[in-house]
């Protein structure tokens, strides 16, 4: 190995640097990511003139590839929601601080540093930060934009209550937001915090009231607690607003069978089998009908029916009921 002299180590050394700028600039990347880029705001740390000087540098690359300070956080902003709908926190952590370098005053980054210091369960921090991102929204409308994109990230990543956090901090900013009460009454029912699940669905029935799925899946709820008449009667509204609601007809003529109402329910298996009439259970469903009304025959030929098209369930009751 021999020694290098002076002149060929200061070549290598302004070699070193020009591709470090380089790898930095690739892409639009920050180049102050060392600095503390996994955490808001990098860190909060005061740079050096020369961090300084190469931020300067980045935004003048971002100019240069989007065209404007706006479109260059606009094209951050949403790669970051991208990077963290599809669980990769830590750059999306990376681009919303890429955005908040560019403009600070943008709403959507502070909403985005909550919604991540909240996935790593730190609720104190992330609240600071959405009273940030509220007080930068001077316009009022990326708040609401916000806890959208949020509340999807959330339901893809399985973070049920994060989920319903977003829907209901949506509702604070917009109270006659229907979808929003939609999506709580779901999760809550995923939860089984069936109460909570009602509540939310009887606010959303109040603000669409022709919405026939929100009725079904309210009185579904009620079928679980046995308040079997208020089930019907929701799930007649429902087939009202839509007469080809298969799920509405099933849920009602199942409810209808618990109760003894064994003529009606008939009634609506019929028109089920009618429009379905491939599904082996709903035969089923129509023969214990039948045979509930002294109809034994017709019940036993709705069995064998039932049985022919695959419903295992029905054997039990060919044996019992049609030997």
């Amino acid at each position: 190995m021999f020694p290098l002299g002076c002149r060929q180590f200061q070549t290598m050394k302004l070699h070193y640097i020009v591709i470090l700028i380089l790898v930095n600039f690739s892409s639009c990347q920050s180049p102050n990511a060392f600095i503390d880029n996994a955490l808001p705001m990098y860190g909060g740390r005061e740079k050096s003139k020369e961090h300084k000087e190469i931020d300067e540098l980045f935004v003048q690359r971002c100019l240069t590839q989007f065209g404007s300070i706006d479109s260059s956080v606009s094209v951050h902003i949403n790669n970051a929601w991208n990077y963290f709908y599809n669980d990769d926190l830590e750059t999306a952590m990376k681009r919303f601080n890429q955005a908040w370098l560019l403009n600070p005053e943008f709403p959507d980054s502070y909403f985005g540093f909550a919604a991540l210091l909240e996935m790593q369960n730190k609720p104190k921090e992330a609240t600071q930060y959405y009273n940030l991102g509220i007080e930068k929204d001077k316009n009022n409308n990326r708040t609401k934009i916000c806890y959208q994109r949020i509340a999807d990230c959330k339901e893809k990543l399985n973070d049920i209550e994060g989920t319903i956090n977003a829907y209901e901090s949506i509702t604070l900013v917009n109270p006659n937001n229907s979808f929003a009460f939609k999506k709580i009454g779901f999760f809550q029912m995923q939860l089984k915090n069936t109460q909570e699940a009602i509540e939310a669905y009887n606010r959303a029935i109040v603000l669409d009231p022709k919405d026939a799925i929100t009725f079904n899946n309210r009185r579904y709820l009620n079928q679980t607690l046995q308040n079997y008449q208020l089930a019907i009667d929701d799930y007649s509204i429902a087939i009202e607003l839509n007469p080809n609601y298969i799920g509405a007809l099933v849920n009602r003529g199942i409810t209808e069978l618990q109760i003894n109402k064994f003529a009606e329910a008939k009634a609506d298996f019929e028109y089920c089998v009618i429009l379905d009439p491939k599904a082996g259970e709903l035969r089923r469903f129509l023969g214990i009908a039948k045979l509930n009304l002294n109809e034994l025959s017709e019940a036993c030929y709705d069995f064998d029916l039932a049985k022919k098209l695959g419903d295992p369930d029905v054997l039990q009751l060919i044996n019992e009921s049609c030997k």
